[in-house]
């Protein structure tokens, strides 16, 4: 992800905030620096998806990094969001992008993730379902929504 993704990452997000926590110009530039890995999916030199982590250690100050971290310490690599253009969902790049992330976080023993709960994110919550996630948790928003905190364990 570089700054000329800026316009686009933003608008994906902008575009998906009923589910992620809203970013703008400023906390991006910052979550980028701060990072395990700011990527973007580029079809047809569009971006269709973006992808952020946070590793163990790292400065990030979300409510669901601080919450992993508390639970699992430095055994975890956090999939703070993963957004895909509308237009481009069902066609595979999430999974793959889960695929990768998923190989990059075995040394950290487990991958983990937020799904609002309440209301639900139905589809996520079933896509995180399918690739082995468990709910290890919940985690009650200040915007009053609840967050399933997911894990899977990474094994060899």
């Amino acid at each position: 992800m570089t700054s000329a993704d800026e316009p686009a990452v933003l608008a994906l997000n902008a575009a998906a905030v009923e589910q992620t926590d809203p970013l703008g110009p400023d906390r991006l530039d910052w979550l980028r620096l701060i990072a395990a890995h700011a990527a973007v999916v580029e079809i047809e030199d569009e971006v269709a998806a973006f992808v952020l982590t946070f590793a163990p250690g790292s400065a990030h100050d979300s409510l669901d990094f601080q919450w992993f971290n508390a639970t699992y310490a430095d055994r975890f690599l956090h999939l703070d969001r993963i957004v895909v253009a509308e237009k481009h969902r069902r066609q595979g790049i999430a999974t793959g992008v889960y695929r990768a992330v998923e190989r990059s976080a075995k040394p950290f023993d487990r991958l983990v993730s937020r799904v609002q709960s309440d209301p639900p994110d139905v589809p996520s919550l079933a896509f995180h379902a399918a690739r082995g996630f468990v709910e290890v948790g919940k985690l009650r928003r200040p915007n009053h929504t609840t967050s399933a905190m997911l894990s899977k364990e990474l094994s060899e």
